[in-house]
Order: C-alpha cells, then sequence, then structure tokens
C-alpha cells in the first residue's frame, strides 16, 4: 500500500501527518504501563484525561509491547536499577547487550558507549537521547557527549539498534539509547537518600512529588563530590522540575526544566606504560588541569487525542551547554628553547616522559540547540489488517561559539586568544513508518526518514604560520540523505522471529565539512547498511530468551586517529569496514518459576560476540580500534519479602586493539598497544524497614580490586577497576 492511500485512509492531510515523529514503532512515544494492542485502536475516551506519564519513550513498559518492537531492543526498569545500586550511568548501561563502555576518569563522567563493534569515544556514533531529546552538545555538527544524565534523574533505560531506529537522528549508525527521567506522581512521594564512601564520596539526593486536582509535579536535588583515585576529584550538582496538567478534555501537557553544574580534574593525559606497571594508582600527572560544564535544558511535551484512533503529540525543547576545559601543555618529546616546569616519567626511553610547559590551553565553547518534534499516530483497521501510521517532521536549529585561549601560566584561567569560530546548522527531518499486522501472527513494518542538514562555519581568529591573528572567514555545506528501513515479525509474543534492514546515518562534522578557511569539502554523510535477525522467546511465565545476529557494512567509516597514524582527538577516514556477530540475552525468574510466593530470585545473562575489521587498503582484516570481541554481564538478584535483598553481578570485555595495525605490545607512551580482557563483580546489600520507609545499604564496587587499562585514550593509559565501598541511608514517604 502507497503512502498516499495511507493519508487517505487515515482521513488527514499529508501535511498533518508529516507535522509528527515518532520515538517508537509501535507508538513513538509509548506510555509507560501501556498494555493495549498496538494495533487497535485506544479503548480510552477521549472525553478522560489520560493520567500515565507524558515522557517520550523508544519503547514501552509492557511485555506485548516489547515483543511488538521493529528488530532488536533492551529495556532496564526502575526495578533493576535500584537492585544494581550502581554508582555511575556507564555501570549501569554496561548490563544492556551489545554496549561496550569506557570512561578517561574513575568517576564515569564523560559517558563513551559504543555499539556492536563501533568506537565508544564521546558516544558519537549513537544517538543518546534524555525523555526523546538529544543531549549531545551539537548533534549534527559536534556530536560528543560531554555531558550525560545524571544518575539519579535515571527512572529506565531504553535501547533501540533495528530497524526502529529510522525514526530518530541524527548519528544513529549505530542505535538510539534514551534515558527516562522520573515522572510526577499521581500521589504523594517523597525520597532522599545519603551515600558516603571510599576516596572522599559523598552523595545526597532528594526528590518530592505530589498532586493538586489535575496538576502533578516533580521537583528533585542532587549534590556528589569525591576527592576520587588518582587524586581526580570532582563535585557536581544537578536539579530538575516538572509539572503536568491538562489543557483542555483531550490534552495535557509536561513542562520539564533541569539544570546541572560539574567541576573536575578530568585531564586528557594518561600514564606512560612504565608507569602504570610501576603503580596504576599513582595521581593524576595533570592536577591543574580542570573541566567544568554548565547545562541549562526546557521541554514541553504535549498530547492531543484528535479522536479514538488519532493522536497528536508535540515535543519542544531547547538547551545550552558550556564548556571550558583548561589543559596543561605538554610534549612527547623535548623541544628545544622550551623551558619545562617538570617531566614526567623516563625521559631516557623514546616517548618513554612526558614533558610539562608552564602554560595551559582553555578551550571555551558554548552551544545552544533548540527543535521542534509533532507527531501524529493513527490507528486503522481494514478487516483483518491493522495498521499503526505515524509520521512527522521536525526543525532543529544548533549553534556554537568555539574560543581557544593561551595562558602564560599553568593555573590561569583568562589567557590569550588563539583562535575563535561559530558555527550554525539549521537541519531539517522528514519520517514516517507504518506498522502493518495481517492477523495476529505477521507484522510488517516499513519506515524511511529523510535528512537535511545546512551547515555555517565562521572564523573570526586563526592561528597562523605568523601566530595567531583576527580573520574574516566564512564557508556552508550541506547535506541531504534518505534513510529507508523494514522489519518483520513472525509468531506470538511468546515466540517469534525478527528481521530487518536499515540505513544508518550521520551527518559529516563542521570542522570536516567546512574548513577553517570557509571551503566546502562536499564529505557525503557516513552511511551504513544494517542487517539483523533474531528469535525472542517466552516459553513460560518468569522466563525470556533472545537472540540476534547482525550484519553492520560501512562504506567509508569514520573513526577517530590512533597515535600510529596521527593526533588521537581527530577524526580520519576509515575505509571500508564490516561489523558482524552476534548478541543474546536471557532472564530467569527462578522463584516465579518455582512459585516461591514470598521472595524473588532472578538471573540475567547477556553476551555479546562481534568481529570489526577493515576491508581492503592497508589493514585489510585487522581489528577495528577499541572493538572488543567479547562483552557481557551476569547478575543474580534476590529480595524477600521481610525486606532483605541483594545482587551480585559482574561484567566483562575485551580483547581489544587499540590501533589499526593491532600492536599486540604497548608502547612507551601508553597509547598504544592490546587491552585484554578485563572485568568487573559488584556486590550489593540492603535491608528496608517498610513501616518506617527506610533502607539502609552497602555495595561494594570492584570487589578484586585489580586496577586494569579502561582506556588509551585520549592521550595515555586511563585505569579502572578501583575497589570502592558505598554505605547509603534511604527515606521512602511510606504509602
Amino acid at each position: 500500500m502507497a503512502f498516499s492511500s495511507w493519508f487517505a485512509a487515515v482521513g488527514v492531510s499529508p501535511f498533518l501527518l508529516l507535522a509528527e515523529v515518532s520515538l517508537l514503532a509501535e507508538s513513538p512515544t509509548a506510555l509507560p504501563n501501556e498494555q493495549q494492542p498496538a494495533e487497535k485502536a485506544s479503548d480510552a475516551s477521549p472525553e478522560v484525561p489520560d493520567k500515565t506519564p507524558l515522557e517520550v519513550h523508544v519503547l514501552g513498559d509492557g511485555d506485548d509491547n516489547l515483543q511488538k518492537v521493529p528488530g532488536s531492543r533492551a529495556l532496564l526498569t526502575g526495578k533493576e536499577i535500584a537492585r544494581t545500586a550502581p554508582r555511575t550511568s556507564a555501570e549501569l548501561v554496561r548490563r544492556m547487550p551489545s554496549l561496550t563502555v569506557t570512561s578517561e576518569d574513575p568517576h564515569g563522567l564523560r559517558l563513551n558507549v559504543g555499539l556492536r563493534g563501533l568506537d565508544p569515544t564521546r558516544s558519537r556514533s549513537i544517538l543518546v537521547l534524555e525523555d526523546g531529546v538529544p543531549i549531545a552538545i551539537n548533534p549534527y555538527a559536534e556530536p560528543d557527549l560531554y555531558y550525560s544524565t545524571p544518575l539519579n534523574r535515571i527512572a529506565g533505560v531504553e535501547l533501540v539498534k533495528g530497524s526502529g531506529a529510522v525514526l530518530f537522528g541524527p548519528q544513529t549508525v549505530g542505535g538510539v539509547l534514551n534515558f527516562l527521567t522520573h515522572s510526577p506522581p499521581d500521589q504523594r512521594e517523597f525520597v532522599s537518600r545519603l551515600e558516603v564512601g571510599d576516596y572522599g564520596f559523598v552523595h545526597g539526593y532528594a526528590r518530592y512529588g505530589d498532586s493538586h486536582e489535575d496538576v502533578r509535579y516533580l521537583v528533585s536535588a542532587d549534590f556528589k563530590r569525591a576527592d576520587g583515585p588518582r587524586d581526580i576529584g570532582f563535585n557536581a550538582l544537578d536539579a530538575m522540575g516538572k509539572v503536568a496538567f491538562p489543557t483542555g478534555p483531550h490534552g495535557e501537557l509536561l513542562l520539564k526544566v533541569s539544570g546541572y553544574n560539574e567541576l573536575s580534574a578530568s585531564t586528557y593525559v594518561g600514564l606512560t606504560r612504565d608507569q602504570f606497571e610501576a603503580n596504576p594508582e599513582q595521581p593524576t600527572l595533570a592536577p591543574d588541569d580542570q573541566f567544568h560544564v554548565r547545562r541549562f535544558d526546557l521541554s514541553l511535551t504535549h498530547r492531543e487525542r484528535l479522536s479514538d484512533a488519532v493522536e497528536l503529540r508535540t515535543l519542544a525543547y531547547g538547551y545550552v551547554t558550556n564548556r571550558t576545559w583548561r589543559r596543561q601543555r605538554f610534549d612527547r618529546q623535548a623541544v628545544e628553547n622550551i623551558d619545562y616546569v617538570r617531566v614526567e616519567g623516563d625521559p631516557t626511553t623514546p616517548l618513554g616522559a612526558i614533558y610539562f610547559r608552564d602554560e595551559s590551553v582553555i578551550r571555551d565553547r558554548h552551544y545552544q540547540v533548540a527543535g521542534l518534534e509533532p507527531m501524529v499516530t493513527a490507528k486503522l483497521t481494514h478487516g483483518a489488517i491493522r495498521q499503526t501510521v505515524t509520521a512527522g517532521m521536525r526543525g532543529h536549529l544548533e549553534l556554537g561559539q568555539r574560543d581557544q585561549r593561551v595562558t602564560n601560566t599553568v593555573t590561569s584561567g583568562a589567557g590569550t586568544s588563539e583562535s575563535l569560530e561559530s558555527q550554525r546548522t539549521l537541519a531539517l527531518a522528514f519520517f514516517a513508518q507504518d506498522r502493518v499486522a495481517f492477523r495476529d501472527w505477521l507484522l510488517v513494518t516499513p519506515g524511511v526518514r529523510v535528512e537535511h542538514a545546512a551547515m555555517t562555519r565562521g572564523t573570526q581568529r586563526a592561528l597562523t604560520e605568523d601566530g595567531s591573528r583576527d580573520v574574516d572567514y566564512s564557508g556552508d555545506s550541506s547535506t541531504t540523505a534518505l534513510i529507508p528501513g523494514l522489519s518483520v515479525l513472525l509468531g506470538t509474543p511468546d515466540f517469534n522471529g525478527f528481521g530487518g534492514i536499515h540505513v544508518g546515518y550521520a551527518p559529516p562534522r563542521i570542522a570536516s565539512a567546512i574548513t577553517p578557511d570557509g571551503q566546502d569539502q562536499a564529505l557525503s554523510a557516513e552511511r551504513s547498511t544494517n542487517y539483523e535477525a533474531g528469535v525472542r522467546l517466552r516459553p513460560a511465565q518468569g522466563l525470556s530468551l533472545e537472540a540476534t545476529g547482525f550484519l553492520m557494512v560501512f562504506q567509508n567509516q569514520i573513526v577517530p586517529a590512533t597515535a600510529s597514524s596521527g593526533v588521537q582527538s581527530e577524526l580520519v577516514n576509515g575505509g571500508s569496514t564490516l561489523h558482524r556477530g552476534a548478541e543474546a540475552s536471557s532472564l530467569f525468574e527462578i522463584a516465579r518459576l518455582a512459585d516461591w510466593k514470598e521472595l524473588s530470585l532472578d538471573l540475567a545473562l547477556r553476551y555479546t560476540y562481534v568481529l570489526a575489521t577493515y576491508q581492503g587498503g592497508l589493514f585489510d582484516g585487522n581489528a577495528l580500534p577499541y572493538a572488543p570481541a567479547h562483552h557481557g554481564s551476569a547478575s543474580l538478584a534476590f529480595d524477600h519479602e521481610v525486606g532483605v535483598g541483594a545482587q551480585a553481578s559482574c561484567s566483562f570485555s575485551g580483547p581489544q586493539f587499540t590501533d589499526e595495525i593491532n600492536s599486540e605490545l604497548a608502547d612507551a607512551s601508553g597509547r598504544v598497544g592490546e587491552i585484554p580482557l578485563i572485568g568487573t563483580l559488584d556486590l550489593v546489600g540492603r535491608y528496608t524497614y517498610a513501616p518506617w520507609g527506610l533502607t539502609a545499604g552497602v555495595s561494594v564496587k570492584n570487589v578484586v580490586g585489580n586496577v586494569f587499562i579502561e582506556t588509551r585514550r585520549p592521550d595515555g593509559i586511563h585505569t579502572g577497576g578501583f575497589r570502592q565501598i558505598i554505605g547509603s541511608l534511604e527515606f521512602e514517604l511510606p504509602r
């Protein structure tokens, strides 16, 4: 059936349908706990306001909804989050199949996540959302993740990896990761938590929510600080508020406002090989490096039921991110006529020392983003055929200002301007998807997305051979892409097979598309053709299994440079690459299977195998950097009705190479060399006294305490695996 016939069947104009975007194949913003089948028109009367939360979801909470998502997917619920007692969002998402996570700081402040062998650096190859809103500093022009959703905002995590990803954008060569924050409640709730632990860790959190007549609201505040392993300390303050209220008999509006402020000793420079071998826990080599990020965001989500079968949802969002990073300048080899303030490492070994200058570079960045996403979802019935049609558009504007200053002393916060530039991107996307159900056992879901982005880069000050000088350069570039997808699901919610194909898309970064002097490089967008096939089984209540095989084909994959090929912070053409592998996950609700009424005992297992290699060229057959062959996790959780609970969880990842040459031996700088298989083991225990609403808990992170190489990027060895013991006391208002 053609798209035009869909529009005619719905009884609304193409323009109205294209005024909407979708985040979910079945229902792009599926409501939590929405249990009605997607193929049927909603039974809810339009005269009764829907009190379910209004946040934008990529998945639904119900098992049936999960079975209807086009392609592979994963979901972490609030129950799993509470059991895990994670310290960072990186620790949390590491539990999801196909995701690899690295961090260059011991606190996981910067979320570096990759999918199916894609490089995790700055999460550039996966679209990360918070309540459906992109959180990258500039999603099109500079899709780096220097901010990630604070852990205590998170009520759930959703991941879409299959053809359903064509409804999102940009940066979907990998998939879509959506953090769900807490929703305004229908009745009074109050939660407060205090945590203290090793390395001077202190965390305080409070959340209050209530409703008054038809208005629901929530406010939360969070403070966290630590001295940190290796003296890499931080402090962070986060606040969020939400209010939901009706806009008429058929509509409701949700307003969300939040702010985040973080100051940390994050640094690019890591340990050399010999330093790591001598003492992997030694203090940071750059104690004067300082990272400061501030973020403020505002979003409005409106839902209007036009009829029992048609719903309009509109998402408007805007946020600003300011990032200032002072980094001490250093050289890997001594330069003549430079008076270094100190030398770390062994200067008698080539690349074995780091020469620090008495000056810093301040990278001062300011970014502004705004967008509007309206969406229409319509449910149709034609005899035995049922359809869920979603279509929409998004207008998106982003601005950026990049100022780089050089200081004459390490600790200065001022400096002299070395370069100054501005950037602007105006993007427009149209997309549509039709979920067609033939009786109750065959679902076919075609979808298509069109992306257009127009970029402008202006340079006001540039570094030349004669030093920095004022200039006036400007240049434009644009890209347009058609992104189709198709999935097929055969079977029932309890036993089905699925398959799909879709195109992954990432527009060229503005720094690559336009030169500093304004020349358009006419670069094409990064594209991948992604295939997958899998099976889902739910043979009994309390037992679920999923296995997926996948193939990702890139004509030219953009990858970060390595120490053996260039500056590690730059991006280069990787050429043709091939990612293939398989992933599996299972959940055994043992107590439910055994009909034990007084307790729950759940075993979750997840595993992914990836072989990501270059195809042709100089590195033909070599593994891609930072593409671990194996990664997985397991958890065993126990809860008893008397209030006792515990969980043991472990994760592993590796081995992986860090350069395109696949060097096994580490070089003296520590930037090149194989990272072997690494793993962690965490233990959590807690007791809840329900009449008082008090929960006391203790968690031990990285029980073994073997410090390992987490990453060799951005510039040297960054370590992980530090043992940390954290005690907690939580009060929740009894209901």
